[in-house]
């Protein structure tokens, strides 16, 4: 989880970070990101197998001779239909956000402005707060380690345009903040 620092002026970016921004900045994924977009998008892709063979199945045994149909099957039928459908929907969404993304030419968008954290109204243990960037929010497990995130401070954050996955960000008042700035117009949402 990332961490508060109130100490002082930001850092310039780690090794790791000024390689993932100066990608970014572009438009582009780089290559570990659109791997792992495009991972994602296939396992969901993979997992509509999963009902669709349900219903394959319960298909053939309706089909198959001696099966006589019942109420009971009827309704156990409508219930499966109805599973897949809710299943197949989650999953399908997932395929739409992710692959699209994966074999996009400029899948990156861009927000900037100052951090702000928000507590959540309720008691929740796995979520206590959400950091917030203009129009993005992000959780703080999501938050890279090596950017120490300072409330009120101005950072501009890249994330993918359609799964909205945190891929980079910087501290805009960091001495290196004017090689991370964007090289292409925000597109639309």
């Amino acid at each position: 989880m990332a961490h508060f620092d109130d100490s002082g002026p930001a850092l310039p970016a780690s090794p790791e970070m000024a390689t993932r921004l100066a990608v970014n900045r572009t438009g582009r994924l780089t290559p570990a990101q659109r791997r792992t977009v495009a991972v994602a998008g296939c396992v969901a892709l993979a997992l509509l197998l999963c009902p669709l063979a349900l219903v394959v199945q319960v298909g053939a045994l309706l089909l198959s001779e001696g099966i006589t149909l019942s109420w009971g099957s009827v309704l156990i039928g409508v219930f499966v239909l109805l599973f897949f459908a809710i299943f197949a929907g989650i999953i399908f969404t997932n395929v739409r956000m992710f692959l699209p993304e994966a074999f996009s030419a400029r899948p990156v968008r861009y927000a900037r402005g100052p951090l702000q954290v928000r507590m959540t109204s309720t008691n929740r243990p796995e979520l206590p707060f959400t950091y917030i960037i203009g129009d993005y929010s992000f959780a703080p497990y999501v938050a890279p380690p090596d950017v120490p995130m300072r409330p009120g401070a101005p950072y501009l954050v890249y994330y993918s345009a359609r799964s909205r996955l945190l891929l980079s960000l910087f501290a805009l008042d960091a001495p290196d903040a004017d090689r991370w700035q964007p090289e292409f117009d925000n597109p639309s949402p």
